[in-house]
């Protein structure tokens, strides 16, 4: 038999345990967690997208649209190329250079130096004023040379200056126009200057003015073949001068026509005047 005293059974609150599935008590459950997170996740992808747009039309829209137009109003008036250009009609309306004036010798003296210093314009007007006063200056043999390097220095650069310098020297230079035409074909081959002076001096009404002499040393020049050029013989022994000259003796070398008799004949004459 235990004589030990009874000890008295203790009895506990009962304890109430919380899970972490379910909210606390006295708070309200939140919707949102109750989406799937593939559907949370494209929700939140919307309200970026949906931010960056309210941003960029924030950006684009000035808040001060008065402000800018005084801006551009004030940069406009600063750009020198913002300004009005004239008008056609101003541009016109304003007097244009006087021709050149002076006597033979001064216009000379005046077109050699502005065809030494490069000034086409210049020099194409002192020409035609030139060609006026005097027209028997061509026949001078600088006054030539001088005409010919301007016509190469206009022919070069193009333009109204270059149309002008040929109509001188195609129809207002008499006989001197073509023999300065032959020149430039002789002097300057293969320039824009030669080109241009070959398709006057195929032209019938250039040709007319040309001198005897003058037709034939072309003539001999164009001639591309032998038989072509030998066919030239009789017009040159009776037309040529120094021009036509050398262009029989170079046919002699080229052709193997030196001890052809025709070409003997015209030899001598060309060789006599």
């Amino acid at each position: 038999m235990n004589d030990e005293p009874r000890r008295p059974k203790l009895r506990y609150p009962p304890l109430h345990v919380m899970t972490i599935v379910g909210s606390p008590p006295g708070r309200a459950s939140d919707p949102a967690a109750s989406l799937p997170r593939p559907v949370m996740l494209c929700i939140a992808g919307a309200a970026g997208i949906v931010a960056v747009i309210v941003l960029a039309i924030a950006v684009r829209t000035s808040p001060f649209p008065d402000l800018d137009e005084a801006r551009e109003h004030t940069t406009a008036s600063k750009d020198p190329s913002a300004a009005v250009a004239p008008s056609n009609d101003d541009a016109d309306d304003e007097p244009r250079a006087a021709a050149p004036s002076g006597n033979s010798r001064e216009l000379r003296a005046q077109l050699s130096k502005e065809v030494r210093a490069g000034k086409v314009k210049e020099a194409a007007a002192t020409l035609t004023s030139l060609v006026a006063a005097d027209p028997k200056s061509p026949e001078d043999a600088d006054v030539r040379a001088d005409i010919v390097e301007l016509a190469s220095k206009a022919a070069f650069t193009g333009g109204a200056e270059a149309e002008k310098v040929f109509e001188v020297i195609g129809s207002k230079m008499g006989t001197r126009g073509p023999d300065v035409l032959y020149a430039l074909v002789t002097s300057k081959g293969g320039s824009k200057a030669a080109d241009r002076a070959i398709e006057l001096l195929k032209q019938d009404d250039v040709r007319e003015r040309a001198t005897p002499a003058t037709r034939i040393a072309f003539d001999l020049w164009a001639a591309k073949s032998c038989p072509d050029k030998a066919a030239l013989l009789d017009r040159a022994r009776t037309e040529g001068d120094s021009r036509a000259l050398g262009w029989v003796i170079l046919m002699g070398r080229n052709c193997k026509m030196s001890k052809d008799p025709k070409l003997k004949e015209t030899l001598e004459a060309l060789k006599s005047r």
